[in-house]
């Protein structure tokens, strides 16, 4: 089955450091988020995904993502439709990091504002300081998960269940964006040729 993969980043969110040591930082998050998404694609195989997804005063979270499968020639392709329809799926947010979980933390903790879920990311092998600091994510109902490029296991060490996003205003704004970012003509094109295609969008 095919993937279609579209990424369209946002140029308001150019404000990240440009030095060259925190260049190379992100430089290598981007490789390390970049292989989790062909992961979690694998394993999702029918969703909407943003990256650099953020709103003002909220933060730029890495990676948005929401379950979602068109119903194929039925669906009503309209942004206001789209937008209702996003609505009632549950809003993740992700914050990859290498290093500093702290940090991670505390940007996650921003996305809980319009996201229904927060997690941080982070290596396999850099895992164990924040999980000694489970109980802290915990407190804050921030998610943290493992990933192995090697291996391309994800592992849940902490998802925090029965949570919404703390804004429903910033929720309401974050489905707006989203949708409103999708192309629908090609999106209403693609499923009408193929029902049953296996379609991920990366915004």
């Amino acid at each position: 089955m095919q993937v279609s993969i579209h990424r369209i980043k946002q140029p308001s969110h150019q404000h990240r450091q440009n030095l060259p040591g925190a260049l190379s930082a992100r430089t290598g998050e981007a490789a390390f988020l970049r292989a989790f998404e062909k992961a979690w694609f694998v394993k999702h195989h029918h969703g909407l995904a943003a990256g650099e997804f953020g709103l003002p005063g909220f933060g730029v979270a890495d990676l948005l993502w929401v379950a979602w499968k068109p119903e194929g020639s039925k669906e009503d392709f309209t942004a206001v439709s789209l937008a209702k329809s996003l609505s009632k799926r549950h809003l993740i947010a992700f914050e990859a990091k290498i290093k500093d979980w702290q940090r991670a933390l505390q940007q996650a903790f921003r996305y809980r504002y319009f996201a229904d879920k927060a997690v941080v990311l982070m290596p396999a092998s850099n895992m164990k300081p924040a999980l000694q600091h489970l109980h802290v994510f915990r407190e804050h109902a921030v998610g943290l998960w493992s990933f192995d490029p090697e291996s391309e296991v994800i592992r849940e060490h902490f998802t925090p269940t029965r949570v919404r996003a703390l804004s429903a205003q910033a929720r309401q704004k974050a489905v707006e964006m989203l949708s409103s970012k999708i192309n629908l003509r090609k999106l209403r094109k693609e499923c009408d040729a193929a029902a049953q295609q296996v379609q991920v969008r990366v915004i």
